[in-house]
């Protein structure tokens, strides 16, 4: 199954920067930050903007499956619990991951497989359901739940770009690099983290027809959720085309969505919240035009829930009420929307120095 249109990736700060659509342009991009901010792209790629500006996250084309393991207080941990799901899960399937050490406290893996063109109101959820899935099946501690939450709208880090510390915005002296699944398998975690203190040139090359087992796992799983029968022989686009037929699809994964205006978010306000994910700390004015506003963008709270935990990268945010250590929305966001507040206007964003060019369309 081919796609047809030309596909592209975000760029982050972690800050969502810029997209770009080629490896030369995405160069580019890591050479001009590379050093001063850790970079990271979108771990897929869309082809369809929402508007001028922003992406329609809906649009992602789903070619691979991500996992990614923090432990602030010990790394080996991660690296137990990639080494437990390569273990019982890629290796009866026959799978072969792709595997990153991030340079400081986690491990990444993907699962590349060819392209599958899920059902657009299915991507998200099942693909947040399937992970969630796996976590709680593996016993995966440190697999981490706000990522999955996010599901296609989550960025990694991008490979052979240094780690900077976010508390002191200095460099730890380590890289974001790929290891071969022997390296994964056999080196301890000192040894992982000497490797890393080099960018890495050699090529890792995997196989995605030899991994369709992964995506066939992904589609049985649906197929289970929506009570749907099939057996372990069925065909990848069998599977689709029963997913595709089920009328219950629409009523399992498309939320019901409350009717009134919806309007774009402001270019003051993505400044002020790139301003506040430089600065990992923001105040609660600022924040309740962030919420207001994304709010009044019709933003699903898992992706509001990803904007504050950005801000506030490292910290619980049981803290300050704005998300959830899960991945969830925080009490603050629920308040406004029950509240059903308005985004804020011109002048208050002006008064409160959140838009901060009266030349600003904001108010329009």
């Amino acid at each position: 199954m081919e796609r047809q249109r030309l596909a592209f990736r975000e760029f982050g700060i972690p800050a969502r920067i810029a997209t770009f659509n080629s490896k030369e342009s995405g160069d580019a991009l890591i050479k001009e930050w590379t050093g001063r901010k850790n970079c990271y792209v979108s771990v897929y790629a869309f082809d369809e903007m929402k508007g001028k500006k922003g992406t329609n996250y809906d649009s992602a084309i789903i070619e691979t499956i991500w996992f990614d393991f923090d432990d602030d207080e010990n790394v080996t941990n991660c690296l137990e619990d990639v080494r437990k799901l390569y273990a019982e899960f890629c290796v009866p399937k026959n799978l072969t991951p792709r595997i990153y050490y991030t340079g400081g406290r986690g491990f990444q893996l993907n699962i590349d497989f060819p392209y599958l063109p899920l059902p657009t109101h299915i991507k998200r959820d099942a693909i947040r359901d399937f992970l969630t899935h796996l976590k709680t099946k593996y016993k995966l501690k440190t697999l981490d739940q706000k990522c999955i939450n996010n599901s296609v709208v989550c960025l990694r880090r991008m490979v052979n770009t240094p780690y900077i510390d976010k508390k002191t915005n200095q460099k730890n002296g380590r890289y974001c690099i790929q290891l071969e699944v022997e390296e994964m398998l056999e080196y301890t975690m000192e040894e992982i983290e000497k490797l890393s203190e080099w960018p890495r040139t050699r090529s890792f090359n995997i196989d995605r027809e030899k991994n369709e087992g992964a995506a066939k796992g992904l589609l049985q799983y649906v197929c289970n959720a929506l009570k749907i029968k099939f057996t372990s022989t069925n065909t990848i686009p069998y599977l689709l085309d029963v997913i595709n037929e089920s009328d219950d699809s629409h009523k399992k994964y498309t939320k019901s969505r409350v009717t009134g205006f919806v309007y774009p978010v402001r270019p003051c306000i993505k400044k002020a919240i790139q301003r506040a994910i430089g600065k990992g700390t923001n105040d609660h004015t600022a924040n309740t035009a962030i919420a207001a506003e994304l709010i009044n963008a019709d933003w699903k709270d898992q992706d509001i829930a990803f904007v504050f935990s950005s801000i506030y990268e490292g910290e619980s945010g049981n803290k300050w009420g704005w998300y959830k250590d899960n991945g969830e929305v925080g009490f603050q966001i629920k308040n406004l929307r029950a509240k059903a507040i308005n985004r804020f206007s011109k002048n208050r964003l002006m008064q409160y120095k959140i838009c901060r060019d009266k030349f600003c369309a904001c108010g329009n």
